[in-house]
């Protein structure tokens, strides 16, 4: 198999290059050192909702669901507390060896030629031009791609079957899409533009903002008084609250409003929409405990509001923003090398030599990662472990390990010397990524509740995560997931979700940073940062323009997936 690079076939400058490049140099303090996370409930498993029937579910959970055909293969998990603040890395002086190389990500459109821009949640990228059947992949509102050659007349497939589906068209990659009411060849029409300004944005860990629901309605214009009274519970009531806050910041807020954001939006309008029924928001509340994307605030009648990521019109002071975790994995060969010890829980000691005994001296912060060198010694039944820091040792029992695998999984190496592949222990709570036999990246992760499956239990009833050797099924820069048991909860557009099997999934959790703890319904989360190099990086690459894609389908081969080894 040829590696992934130029047209050529020479590998060009990787993506993990890049993100010690942008993350290593710097780092913003944590919004966690001001912030609180909400929702201290317990996850349940979830499914996509363009997904029927999987699910990786958060007891209580978030967002609008979206109803549509979608594959029965992804899915993922949902909990939020309240965590400690976050920690600062301890760096390597180490050096480094030879990085990790990628194809570097798309930038944008490319320059001239034509495009197809959705207006819809999913508009289908099929295998032949007709409105039926089997889909490689799907664009999403204000997606957008190339026609294929660039040439929209040469790229003419065929005429369509009604005001939804009006002229198919053939686009890059590979496959066909139709224009029509969900979709149009017309960059300057002004439901675009918009659409493209509130698009997800792929390659940033936070494709949207994302808050928490504190049971918010869900308006489609900015709301009268009138609308407001009938259809908010205790509208008075919360409006008097509200005030009584603002005028006395310091004072206990009553639990509604406790970590709501009350600073005032900028006074402006939201751009309104006409989309068709496939673009709408289609809740008309967003139940406590699910979540909202948004993508702009505004003022109107005196009140702050979200714009969703769909057009919804949210009252700000009925959700809780979350703030954005900063933590990510270390970019083997460039930030650091195994075997890794990532700090989970809280921060912890550090330890040095004193007249042959091992003393406290100094801290390690929570979610830090330091190199180890493999020493090991005993002190009063306590195992330590020697890091690459002079003179610093960590209890064992104090950090999570992440080590190189000692032998390939068998089912690993039968794809030969190029596969691409990761590592996660369950109990151990981490990640490690592979080209072939060399890691490349490690992390923290956060499996099921439940941890191991236990023998004739389904892993859904314990919240286990399962065991085992699989393929990335599908890739979606968001997705939509909702509960497997409580249907009212809903987790709203999860960034970077790769399902493997059923209703599981890798995929970023934006609701907690409580990475390296077992927090999920059975899915795997990653950290935000995480989630998105490591889709980036696993194969196959999520075609231009496209928002999801199925990496199996029998109608394309579009390259051999990613293998996803889960063990103890």
């Amino acid at each position: 198999m040829k590696r992934r690079g130029d047209a050529n076939g020479a590998p060009s400058p990787r993506v993990f290059r890049r993100f010690a490049a942008e993350n290593c140099t710097a780092r913003r303090e944590s919004r966690y050192r001001r912030a609180r996370m909400s929702s201290r409930r317990p996850s349940a498993l979830l499914a996509l909702a363009l997904v029927p029937s999987l699910g990786c579910d958060p007891g209580r959970a978030e967002g609008m669901a979206n109803a549509a055909e979608i594959p029965a293969e992804a899915t993922a998990t949902a909990t939020a507390e309240q965590p400690p603040p976050k920690a600062t890395t301890v760096a390597s002086t180490q050096p480094a060896p030879e990085a990790v190389r990628w194809p570097a990500r798309p930038t944008g459109l490319p320059k001239g030629g034509d495009h197809i821009y959705s207006k819809s949640r999913h508009l289908w990228v099929r295998p032949q031009p007709q409105d039926s059947g089997s889909w490689l992949g799907y664009l999403s509102l204000g997606d957008a791609v190339r026609v294929a050659g660039g040439d929209a007349e040469e790229a003419f497939a065929g005429m369509g079957s009604g005001r939804y589906c009006e002229r198919w068209y053939a686009v890059e990659p590979v496959g066909f899409v139709c224009t029509g009411e969900l979709a149009t060849l017309d960059a300057d029409d002004p439901t675009v533009v918009e659409l493209r300004r509130r698009a997800a944005k792929r390659g940033a860990p936070f494709p949207y903002r994302y808050a928490e629901s504190l049971h918010a309605p869900v308006y489609l214009e900015p709301p009268s008084e009138q609308a407001m009274r009938g259809k908010e519970f205790a509208f008075d009531d919360h409006l008097a609250a509200i005030e009584a806050a603002r005028r006395d910041p310091e004072a206990e807020r009553p639990k509604q409003l406790v970590g709501v954001d009350l600073s005032p939006a900028p006074p402006k309008a939201p751009a309104l929409l006409e989309l068709p029924p496939h673009g709408r928001p289609n809740q008309a509340i967003i139940h406590m405990g699910s979540t909202l994307a948004y993508v702009d605030r505004f003022q109107h009648a005196g009140r702050s509001f979200l714009l969703t990521w769909d057009g919804g019109i949210v009252p700000q002071d009925r959700t809780r923003p979350y703030p954005e975790s900063d933590f990510h994995g270390v970019v083997l060969g460039v930030e650091g090398r195994l075997p890794l010890a990532f700090v989970r829980g809280a921060d912890i000691a550090m330890w040095r030599l004193h007249e042959g005994r091992l003393v406290e001296d100094g801290k390690l912060a929570r979610l830090a990662h330091v190199e180890l060198t493999g020493v090991s010694r005993e002190q009063d039944g306590t195992t330590y472990l020697e890091t690459r820091q002079p003179d610093r040792w960590v209890a064992e029992g104090d950090v999570t390990v992440a080590r190189a695998v000692e032998a390939l999984p068998e089912s690993v190496s039968r794809q030969g010397a190029e596969v691409t592949w990761v590592d996660v222990s369950i109990v151990g709570g981490t990640l490690v990524a592979y080209e072939g036999d060399r890691p490349v990246y490690a992390t923290m992760i956060s499996p099921g509740r439940g941890g191991l499956p236990q023998r004739g239990v389904p892993t859904l009833d314990t919240a286990s995560t399962p065991t085992g050797t699989y393929s990335v099924l599908g890739k979606f820069v968001t997705a939509t997931m909702q509960s497997s048991s409580v249907a009212t909860l809903v987790h709203a557009e999860v960034q970077y979700t790769m399902n493997f099997s059923g209703p599981y999934a890798l995929h970023g959790a934006y609701w907690h940073d409580r990475f390296g703890e077992k927090m999920s319904g059975g899915c795997v989360n990653l950290a935000p940062i995480d989630a998105e190099r490591i889709f980036e990086w696993a194969e196959p690459r999520l075609p231009d323009g496209w928002h999801g894609m199925r990496t199996l389908p029998k109608s394309h081969d579009f390259g051999r997936p990613t293998m996803v080894h889960l063990h103890r």
